[in-house]
């Protein structure tokens, strides 16, 4: 999976929020579970 530009990740256990300024290949992780994908409302 990769990281695209702009797309905002939340941690569910902490709530932890993290914005993409760079793409990148691989998945986000915080409090050892990964982050999951924000999408717009």
């Amino acid at each position: 999976m990769a990281t695209k530009k702009d797309q905002v990740y939340k941690c569910q256990v902490c709530t932890n929020e993290v914005k993409v300024t760079g793409e990148g290949a691989g998945i986000l992780v915080c409090c050892a579970k990964p982050m999951e994908l924000q999408t717009s409302k």
